[in-house]
């Protein structure tokens, strides 16, 4: 660990690549009730509903009888996300549930590891407070956020031999959070996992203000850039989510009020700013898979989505800057709050989540509504009723055949998607199913299909 500033000797605007796992995607095998055939469908389905509560590593699906007091409740997941080597796998954290009169018990947050096709919590780590998890590229390293008066990123390697595959702690980065209200808000790898984004903040009374961003390298533990928002553009709120491009050059950092801003991701410097609003107004940024930084949507609480895409600079005296024009807009809903959006794999749908537990998916281009995945439960008259639950976060799987999602009411459900009568993709899914990653440059097929094959951008 250390908080060392160095200089990258690596050229600014070089794209950098990918890393991929060196084994196939191990697949989904999980059935409904024991009839697998419901999983293959012309309509999506869940598959597995995970519960989380403190202790739930025991197990998550055969809760206690006998148990007076079930301990479901006391947990927002809000970040979920899948092993890009293994459809069953899957990493959440949770943050505990604000306390109020029909939740005394505020309870701790968590990182955790699922297995999906047993239903079963094979490891739990305390965390406090934790908004956010990622796993590398090649899924051999684990970072998340822990939050117990002084924010830290903790970064975890993951051993395949071992049943909890999450077994050793290599150490923690220190976001330079400090003061007892700090909190570090994001953790994101890089697309060649050799960097991690961080982002902190400090609380002021009621305002809540973004300390400063970070760019770490994993491999020394330093510091290569840092920056403070405030100090370079007219920034105010605090981070919602940092996203790399797909290339790995450039850096999209979108607010609390509405603000969207791109930083190169070398050193951090401002390329250019979407939107300088300051308005009350939460919006999340996500760059399109399958280009490598020329296409973004955002999605802001009050039910707009937008696509910006990158234009071209003819006059001379700006001649090689970066600039965004918004190409779409649409308000996706009118009596729900937005609350977190993600591109599928291939770049072909948005997906967003919203405030009464339902998932909209939108075509990436026209923004057109596809299909709804709404969760529809009678509500108990002394549980929360599931149309007040939040989506906070979704995660695609490699094959794009299963989606999660986590929400408010201490739950991931794993949804099935509908089967798609497409022989490219299904020859896709085999394919991942039996080539590694790493493998699949080296197959004798024209480089087109190896970057359909790998979800390459252009």
């Amino acid at each position: 660990m250390g908080n060392k500033l160095t200089k990258s000797r690596k050229k600014i605007d070089r794209p950098t690549p990918a890393v991929y796992p060196n084994q196939p995607v191990r697949p989904l095998r999980r059935s409904v009730e024991g009839n697998t055939s419901v999983v293959y469908s012309n309509f999506p389905r869940i598959v597995a509903e995970l519960h989380h509560y403190r202790g739930s590593v025991r197990n998550l699906e055969d809760e206690d009888e006998e148990d007076e007091q079930p301990r479901r409740f006391h947990e927002e997941v809000h970040c979920c996300v899948f092993s890009p080597d293994d459809e069953a796998l899957l990493l959440t954290s949770t943050t505990p549930i604000p306390c109020g009169p029909f939740t005394p018990d505020i309870g701790c947050g968590h990182l955790r590891e699922f297995d999906i096709n047993s239903g079963s919590c094979k490891r739990e780590l305390l965390t406090y407070h934790s908004q956010e998890c990622d796993i590398s590229s090649d899924g051999n390293l684990v970072s998340f956020i822990t939050n117990s008066g002084q924010g830290e990123v903790a970064l975890v390697k993951r051993n395949r031999s071992s049943y909890a595959e999450i077994a050793e702690r290599v150490d923690k980065f220190q976001p330079c959070c400090n003061g007892m209200t700090g909190q570090t808000l994001c953790c994101k790898f890089s697309p060649d996992a050799r960097h991690i984004v961080s982002a902190a903040s400090l609380d002021f009374h009621s305002m809540r203000e973004t300390n400063e961003l970070r760019l770490w390298n994993v491999k020394s533990m330093q510091i290569e850039a840092r920056v403070v928002l405030r100090d370079i553009t007219d920034f105010c709120g605090f981070v919602t989510r940092c996203e790399f491009s797909p290339d790995g050059q450039y850096l999209a950092v979108s607010t609390s009020k509405e603000q969207l801003c791109i930083l190169r991701s070398k050193n951090l410097d401002v390329v250019t700013v979407l939107r300088r609003r300051c308005r009350g107004n939460m919006c999340w940024s996500i760059f399109n898979p399958a280009w490598r930084f020329e296409v973004l949507a955002c999605c802001m609480q009050d039910g707009r989505v937008e696509i910006w895409n990158k234009v071209e600079v003819h006059s001379s005296a700006h001649a090689g800057e970066l600039r965004y024009a918004r190409e779409k807009e649409r308000k996706v809903s009118f009596s729900r709050l937005l609350h977190c959006c993600q591109y599928s794999p291939d770049g072909k749908m948005i997906a967003v989540g919203t405030s009464d537990a339902n998932i909209i998916m939108l075509g990436a281009e026209t923004l057109d509504s596809l299909f709804y995945l709404e969760c529809i439960k009678e509500p108990s008259p002394f549980g929360l009723r599931i149309q007040n639950t939040i989506v906070y976060s979704i995660a695609f799987s490699k094959s794009q055949q299963y989606v999660a999602a986590g929400y408010s009411d201490s739950m991931v459900r794993v949804w099935a998607m509908p089967m798609r009568f497409d022989l490219q993709h299904l020859c896709r899914v085999v394919i991942l199913h039996s080539v590694p990653g790493n493998k699949i440059n080296s197959l004798p097929v024209p480089n087109g299909i190896k970057n359909y094959l790998l979800n390459n951008y252009e």
